[in-house]
């Protein structure tokens, strides 16, 4: 037992000593520099795009009337300049399932038109979605305040409990932030990681690792763990910022660690393939467009469905999956255990690869 326990720190020992050398060599890069902070730079935009930017003034509310009242539902300007955009939805599950990336959804009672009448003040109850929970009392004064104005009568807004967790299948700002989350820990791995393999290639340095004591194995691993050192960081920044469309930290996490297994493992087989800048570039770029759209669009409703059967095998399309299962509800175990299947499938397959390709440089 000593023996292996000992055997296993040092190919820890090697690989770590490889890792370190390629994040300090990667820093030194300043295509590696600029890239990073290209991502960085994206991750916070997509964050402040699904986010109310302060000059943002349009508020869409979908409006489930239970009493058929006289209320006037149509679009209105307030005096400070907010607009109000009503949809109207015939019931409680369409309202909930109509929301999508509205702001508000808004429940009329049915003695709506007799509180009016009385002098009293109605209460309307609000719903919003997991991703606003904490701003719950913020939003009932602010929507209280809007629909006063537009009534010209004091009315009061109810979210309390009214939170909304999107299903698996919807389309929203949740799975546009999964899909966020995945392409911080892909995009940054095919950036930096096959500069990894392609710079020891030129510098002649890989053919040393393969004579030294290391093994392929310990190569591969230093590789990954310095692949993971800059998706910590992105990816890491990704779901920081994104933390409040989480509903399970479980699935965010294991969506990542598999992101970041496959996504190394990809990068280092174009490390090992490619010979020149040139050639990175031109494989690189297909790569990416034809793993990425397809995922991003996987949801679409209006999607052929042999079409979406296709894109539902690619590794990325899981991967996004699974991020979205830890933003929603509703996912089934079969429907996990799927996407993991064939995330680990691929796994299996890129590694393979750059272990074959590591073997004929070592001969």
């Amino acid at each position: 037992m000593n023996a292996i326990m000992t055997n296993i720190a040092d190919s820890l020992h090697i690989a770590w000593a490889i890792a370190w050398k390629d994040i300090v060599d990667a820093l030194k890069n300043k295509a590696t520099r600029i890239n990073l902070i290209l991502l960085v730079g994206l991750v916070v935009f997509f964050y402040w795009s699904l986010n109310i930017r302060p000059w943002d003034k349009q508020v869409n509310i979908v409006v489930y009337d239970e009493g058929h009242t006289s209320l006037a539902i149509e679009k209105t300007t307030l005096e400070d300049g907010s607009e109000l955009v009503f949809h109207k939805a015939t019931s409680l599950q369409e309202m909930e399932s109509i929301m999508s990336y509205k702001n508000l959804g808004l429940v009329i009672p049915a003695d709506f038109d007799r509180l009016l009448e009385s002098g009293a003040e109605p209460t309307l109850n609000g719903y919003i979605f997991w991703s606003d929970r904490a701003k719950a009392a913020e939003l009932e004064t602010k929507y209280a305040r809007q629909l006063t104005e537009l009534l010209g009568q004091p009315v009061r807004v109810s979210i309390g409990k009214n939170i909304l967790i999107p299903q698996n299948d919807d389309r929203g700002n949740a799975s546009t932030a999964a899909f966020h989350m995945f392409f911080a820990v892909f995009y940054i791995a095919i950036a930096v990681a096959p500069h990894l393999m392609f710079e020891e290639k030129r510098a002649k340095t890989l053919d040393a690792l393969l004579v030294s004591p290391a093994s392929a194995g310990q190569v591969i691993l230093g590789k990954a763990l310095a692949g993971c050192f800059y998706m910590l960081l992105s990816g890491g920044l990704a779901l920081i910022l994104s933390r409040a469309y989480v509903t399970n930290w479980g699935l965010a996490l294991l969506a990542f660690c598999c992101s970041a297994l496959f996504s190394i493992g990809l990068a280092l087989v174009l490390g090992s393939l490619v010979q020149s800048p040139q050639q990175l570039a031109l494989w690189s770029q297909p790569v990416v467009f034809g793993l990425l759209v397809p995922a991003f669009f996987a949801q679409e409703p209006l999607l052929a469905a042999n079409l979406k059967a296709v894109i539902s095998w690619l590794p990325t399309t899981a991967l996004v999956n699974i991020f979205g299962y830890s933003v929603s509800k509703g996912m089934t175990l079969a429907q996990l255990g799927t996407n993991l299947a064939i995330v680990l499938g691929y796994v299996v397959l890129v590694y393979a690869v750059v272990v074959w390709k590591l073997r004929r440089l070592d001969r």
